[in-house]
């Protein structure tokens, strides 16, 4: 147990929330939330100070079903007027929202004026291309600051931002941006990974050969990188950097697409996961600057990419709290510089940090001599999520980055909420790696197959029974595939995947996916797109990507697969594959191992069951065989591990 120290509860944002809506408790208050949504989520946009051009006539249209949840009907905004309009007319213009160190501990600093101005001039840079409200428009860009400024200036504009993951090689591109249709890009020639730059703008340059929409790449030349095509791609300096400072927020629909955040599933294309304008500034203040405590005074650090949902989120919790984004480029741990987060940490007074047991893991295998040399006495608030903790590793965050002084928050949703099912707050004892607490206003329930609610300590699915503000309306020009993938289980019901447990003192567990999708270090990715990088190579005919328990990763990638025709499996083919995946997918989803075998298990439509395909390689009970058309294939799997011990 950990116990939050008396003066942080008490000084707490959460504590004061409390009182002011009349409960006695947590607890009250989450049983009200969820028993009164209309109360709550009203109480949430005044806590927010959420702007609107126009206002609505209903909060909250549910009467054709959770699943077709309406917000602010009639409503229109635009969260810019919020997150930075508002805040400098609150006398915050010459703060520092954005306080970036670099790979190379060069350092910028942006105010909240520099940051509205220079989000308004890309804004104005892509209304003159032809961007319009409604558009998408994808970011490929390092963690910089002008990777904030395009993100609100797309949403100024009222297009729809396309964030992707800085490390995706071009085919994972091509299929995100075709997906959204997008007409326009922005990113930079390159970005430095241990002294060396990596070009980032030859790599979307070779992907856009296939994704004829776009018609417009602003680029932000670094390091002199070539241009591709005079004709669509231009200087950042020379168009960005001369466009209108002063351009107007334009007004849109509540429910208008904000944002496609792609997250993978286990029918091989990408879901684009859609966000709202109001919903992620409800979320936001909800788990962020309610749960996690996130105040004005604070400097905020939590080493993310803008391709994964904490990208976003993160900005969008410092802006609407007034507080300072410290920014880092570059990686949080590296060969010379092993406690890297922390000792920016320590060095730029951080006081609300964001890590993952990860990156926790590669800490522990380290030398901890300099960690008393890192100063974190400044640190309040110690914010993890993204997968599972082990004991041994959070005990040693509780010990060496909050010094038992620092509350360690976990907090557990994911991208389609823009936040938390499950969290921890200031106000209880703490567990290690568990929640004390649902998340407010989303009724979080653990069911069992049949729908009943599971009792106490019994693992079960985790759902969601009162859609939150925030919770994605929909997929992506995919409406039959949201249904699918989120309400068909449990009708009216959203099934989130992850499979939980509620122990008798409240405390909640995550115990991993109840789904295929593979969660690496907090990154999630569906088995197809590395099963296609495999078999494309011509060398294998068949593959199931699971994941399996790692000492560092806490999950890996590991492949079992057929070889093709005339191909004799050996250690350099291996090599090989492996290399593929993380040229075509990406160097984080590398497998850790790639097994062959003669077959895998298929249902009688020929589909591969990787959930038998893990069940075999973990040892783990494969539970209804009854669909697998040849279940004599589990055996050989079923050595291959043995084989590994």
């Amino acid at each position: 147990m950990f116990q939050p120290d008396s003066d942080i509860q008490q000084s707490s944002t959460l504590t004061a929330f409390l009182k002011d809506c009349g409960a006695d408790s947590y607890e009250d208050l989450a049983n009200r939330a969820n028993a009164e949504p209309d109360w709550f989520w009203d109480r949430i946009i005044d806590l927010a100070g959420i702007k609107f051009n126009r206002p609505y006539t209903q909060l909250r249209d549910i009467s054709e079903g959770p699943e077709s949840i309406k917000w602010a009907v009639d409503g229109a905004l635009n969260l810019t007027e919020t997150c930075l309009d508002a805040r400098i007319a609150e006398g915050l213009g010459d703060k520092t929202a954005i306080d970036w160190v670099g790979e190379d501990e060069s350092r910028r600093s942006w105010t909240y004026s520099d940051l509205s101005a220079e989000a308004a001039r890309v804004a104005s840079a892509l209304a003159r291309r032809g961007v319009k409200p409604g558009q998408a428009v994808g970011i490929y860009l390092p963690m910089i600051p002008e990777i904030e400024a395009a993100f609100l200036g797309i949403a100024r504009l009222g297009a729809i931002a396309v964030p992707l993951f800085s490390g995706f090689a071009p085919p994972a591109i091509i299929s995100r941006l075709n997906d959204a249709k997008a007409v326009a890009v922005l990113t930079a020639d390159a970005t430095p990974r241990r002294g060396k730059p990596v070009w980032m703008e030859a790599a979307l340059a070779e992907a856009l050969e296939e994704v004829p929409s776009v018609h417009t790449l602003i680029s932000l030349r670094r390091f002199g990188g070539s241009v591709a095509d005079p004709t669509r791609d231009l200087d950042w300096q020379e168009t960005i950097g001369q466009a209108d400072p002063t351009f107007p927020a334009h007004p849109l629909d509540a429910d208008a697409p904000l944002l496609i955040a792609y997250t993978s599933g286990t029918t091989g294309r990408p879901k684009g996961v859609v966000h709202t304008h109001l919903g992620v500034q409800a979320k936001a203040t909800c788990d962020f600057l309610l749960c996690l405590d996130m105040k004005r005074d604070d400097r905020h650090l939590w080493m993310t990419d803008m391709g994964w949902v904490m990208g976003p989120l993160t900005l969008l919790s410092v802006l609407l709290s007034g507080a300072t984004l410290v920014l880092a480029e570059g990686a949080p741990s590296m060969p010379t510089d092993p406690f890297r987060l922390l000792r920016i940490a320590s060095e730029l007074k951080v006081t609300h940090l964001g890590v993952a047991p990860t990156l926790v893991r590669q800490f522990m295998t380290q030398d901890p001599a300099p960690l008393p040399d890192y100063d974190l006495s400044q640190l309040r608030i110690v914010a993890s999520t993204g997968e599972p903790w082990t004991d041994d590793a959070w005990l040693w965050h509780l010990d060496h980055i909050c010094r038992r002084r620092a509350v360690p928050l976990n907090i557990a949703g994911g991208t389609e909420l823009f936040g938390a099912i499950l969290t921890s707050t200031v106000l209880h004892e703490i567990k290690p790696g568990g929640f004390s607490a649902q998340s407010l206003g989303v009724g979080a329930k653990v069911l069992r197959e049949d729908a009943s609610d599971a009792p106490q300590g019994e693992v079960g699915e985790l759902v969601v029974t009162q859609p939150p503000m925030g919770l994605t309306p929909a997929i992506w020009g995919d409406r039959e595939r949201y249904l699918e993938t989120y309400w068909s289980t449990f009708p009216g019901i959203w099934r989130h995947g992850d499979w939980v447990r509620c122990d008798p003192d409240g405390t909640w567990y995550i115990l991993g996916r109840s789904d295929d999708t593979l969660n690496i270090a907090g990154k999630r990715i569906g088995p197809p797109e590395i099963e296609a990088a495999l078999t494309e190579t011509g060398k294998v005919l068949d593959a199931a990507a699971i994941a399996a328990p790692d000492d560092i990763k806490g999950v890996a990638v590991v492949c079992v697969c057929v070889a093709a025709p005339g191909v004799s499996p050996d250690d350099a083919l291996v090599e090989q594959l492996k290399d593929r995946v993380g040229e075509v997918v990406s160097k984080p989803f590398r497998p850790r191992e790639i097994h062959f075998v003669e077959a895998l298990p298929k249902t009688r439509s020929m589909k591969t069951m990787r959930r038998i395909v893990r069940a075999a390689f973990l040892d783990e009970d494969p539970g209804d065989l009854s669909s697998v058309s040849n279940p004599e294939t589990m055996k050989p799997i079923a050595a291959l591990r043995k084989d590994q011990i």
